[in-house]
């Protein structure tokens, strides 16, 4: 990964991760390869978050959280959108956001869920292409 550039990182979404890079001209990045190293040579991060039924986050993206909350994000651009899982009462999404702020991160915009009739890519990058 070249330093200072915007990085889509999935879980089980592949190809909502893809499509998203392709239109940012970004890379992607599994979730299970996030380094400490990845995270310092970003620029701007996406975070195509998994779910658990019960809103809790999936293992790997758990782990993902724990190693951000251990980096300085001040400077960085995050938008975050869930890739799998839906809204409910409890969603871990909108927590991790909020650590994310208290982080320092620029959080781009609300949480959004791709298995809702709402969800439109090309809006959606739209929305946070500019901040990112």
């Amino acid at each position: 990964m070249r330093k200072e550039s915007i990085i889509v990182i999935y879980g089980s979404n592949q190809d909502t991760a893809e499509e998203i890079a392709d239109k940012l001209g970004a890379e992607t990045l599994s979730v299970e390869h996030l380094s400490h190293r990845t995270i310092e040579n970003s620029r701007s991060m996406i975070l195509g978050v998994d779910l658990q039924l019960d809103g809790q986050l999936t293992p790997s993206w758990q782990y993902a959280h724990q190693l951000l909350q251990q980096e300085d994000l001040n400077g960085k651009a995050i938008a975050m959108y869930v890739a799998l899982g839906t809204r409910q009462e409890y969603s871990a999404a909108e927590d991790f956001c909020k650590m994310l702020k208290e982080h320092g991160a620029h959080v781009v915009s609300n949480v959004q869920y791709v298995a809702t009739p709402q969800w439109n890519t090309d809006y959606w990058i739209s929305m946070v292409s500019p901040s990112v």
